[in-house]
């Protein structure tokens, strides 16, 4: 007979059931959760009718700032998060899904969830900048290696429009 799941227990698969079925890879809902990898794996083949992705996993969000949108859409999760988090010590699986959730509604919700934990993930253990810009005075993923990731993003984005 098995053993029933305290509610901690239970609400910790509830969110990595939701995470898998925003296609958050198995590795970082396995580091989030602490869920065994082998049920994740099965859980996502349950929900998508596939395996799961293979492949290394990148080391940092910079390959995800392919233009001033994805840098403005990521900034702007990473803002929602500190808001929300109120100076948490560590991204938790929760945390991340109830950031994701209030992004959605009033962010954009194509952003790649795996991007968006990488950014948090990136910016809170200082692999790439968290700076204002000195023009709008608004916080933005800073890495000077990234050509669009240099200057703010959503300066950038104003000024195409004119």
């Amino acid at each position: 007979m098995a053993a029933l799941l305290s509610p901690e227990e239970l609400e910790n698969s509830r969110v990595a059931h939701e995470l898998i079925g925003l296609r958050l890879r198995v590795p970082i809902v396995h580091y989030l959760t602490n869920i065994h990898s082998k049920p994740l794996r099965l859980r996502w083949r349950q929900l998508h009718n596939e395996s799961p992705p293979n492949g290394k996993l990148p080391d940092s969000v910079r390959p995800f700032i392919t233009d001033a949108m994805a840098l403005a859409d990521l900034s702007s999760f990473v803002a929602v998060y500190y808001r929300v988090d109120d100076g948490g010590r560590s991204i938790t699986a929760a945390m991340l899904l109830r950031v994701w959730k209030m992004h959605c509604r009033v962010g954009n919700s194509n952003l790649d969830i795996n991007a968006a934990w990488y950014a948090i993930r990136d910016v809170r253990s200082k692999i790439v900048g968290w700076q204002r810009c000195t023009k709008c005075q608004t916080m933005f993923i800073y890495e000077p290696n990234v050509s669009h990731a240099r200057s703010c993003p959503f300066c950038s984005l104003a000024k195409a429009r004119r």
